[in-house]
């Protein structure tokens, strides 16, 4: 008689959020040692070299910048289109016989 073998434990697998984690620390480490591997090399720049470089850095953020502003632009030219659409509405429609206003002072009753 074949002897009863139990079975295995499934295999726990990490969490889709644990291995984004773990691979954004690894990115983040790679983007480091870039970044110092890049800030290595300007120590054998010429300063006209230098200047290049922080000009196009300039013109770089500059325009990154731009484009952050451009949704927020954009929302505060709708919000003013909006509103001056409201007000328009509001002064260029004729009231047709309003109903007669009614008024309440309880303080005085």
């Amino acid at each position: 008689m074949p002897a009863i073998r139990a079975k295995a434990p499934p295999s726990k697998k990490p969490s889709r959020l644990r291995q984004a984690a773990k691979q954004v620390a690894v990115d983040a480490d790679q983007v480091r040692e870039d970044l110092n591997k890049l800030l290595g090399s300007l120590e054998t720049l010429s300063i006209e070299a230098l200047r290049e470089v922080s000009d196009r850095a300039l013109a770089l953020i500059a325009e990154r910048t731009g484009v952050e502003k451009r949704p927020l632009i954009s929302g505060v030219i709708g919000s003013a289109v909006s509103i001056g659409e409201s007000i328009t509405g509001l002064f260029s429609k004729p009231v047709e016989n309003p109903p007669p206003a009614k008024l309440d002072f309880p303080h005085f009753r």
